[in-house]
């Protein structure tokens, strides 16, 4: 997945393409899915980046 800013994204949002699909949806209410996301894009408003790469792209910890 590649993160991008684009101040045209509302603050709070988030536009998710992939192979032609478009989602555009509240940026906390994305629920993440394992598998290939290598052709996947997701832009938010600059303010949110650090909050979606965050979200997103950091290390988790294991949950038990």
């Amino acid at each position: 997945m590649r993160l991008h800013a684009n101040d045209k994204i509302a603050p709070g949002h988030v536009l998710v393409t992939r192979e032609g699909e478009v989602l555009l949806c509240r940026l906390a209410e994305l629920i993440y899915e394992p598998g290939d996301d290598s052709g996947t894009d997701m832009h938010v408003n600059p303010c949110n980046v650090e909050f979606a790469r965050a979200m997103w792209f950091e290390p988790k910890g294991r949950v038990q």
